[in-house]
């Protein structure tokens, strides 16, 4: 299928293998956008212009892994708080890091309101436990971890489109990351039926105000 006119949902995955879903709805899109903040935000702009050349106004929904410590493997989550992962949260680093609230409709928020045990920490690295880099952020006690999350997030509040995310526990950054491909074999399907679920009943029954792509 091909970007059209009849699109209302495009379902953002890092990578197609994380998500066994497929459907025959003309309304749905599924968009491999690649690994990382940077392939995220180069592949969601290019969408972006597909996006405004048809003039339609989709939701976005990114579905994939994370990395967690306080869940199991095969939990789902849906963040309400998306923020840099690994950028400095303190001096005048702050001037340049936004915190962004928010499913459907994101805002971004002051630190002071920001929750980090509800947020998704989207970083350049798989995190580990056993990491020095671990050990400076775990006083925060963050939510989960990604890899696209903050990027694709921040670009829908620049862009004022709708962005939501399902999540599932992949791995619970121990330093299995090598079993990923074996787990994920196991935790796709659920996460299909989950957002078959999810598109079915949340997106139907909430009557999100989609302001026009700018």
């Amino acid at each position: 299928m091909i970007l059209n006119k009849e699109i209302e949902t495009i379902i953002l995955v890092a990578n197609k293998n994380e998500l066994s879903f497929t459907t025959e709805n003309k309304s749905t899109f599924i968009y491999e956008i690649g690994v990382g903040k940077v392939n995220a935000l180069l592949s969601l702009a290019t969408l972006y212009e597909d996006i405004k050349a048809l003039g339609i106004n989709p939701v976005l929904l990114n579905v994939g892994t994370i990395g967690c410590t306080r869940h199991p493997i095969g939990h789902v989550l849906y963040p309400n708080y998306y923020a840099q992962g690994d950028a400095y949260t303190e001096g005048f680093f702050l001037e340049n890091t936004l915190f962004l609230k928010g499913q459907g409709v994101i805002e971004s928020v002051s630190l002071d309101e920001f929750n980090y045990e509800e947020a998704l920490l989207t970083s350049d690295r798989f995190i580990n436990v056993n990491t020095a880099f671990y050990q400076d952020i775990r006083h925060l006690n963050p939510l989960a971890f990604d890899m696209e999350s903050y990027a694709l997030a921040n670009f829908c509040l620049l862009k004022n489109l709708p962005f939501h995310s399902i999540k599932i526990v992949s791995d619970n950054c121990d330093g299995t990351v090598k079993d990923w491909e074996s787990i994920l074999g196991e935790i796709s399907g659920r996460l299909g039926t989950i957002l078959d679920e999810f598109m079915r009943d949340r997106l139907v029954k909430e009557k999100i105000d989609i302001p026009s792509v700018s």
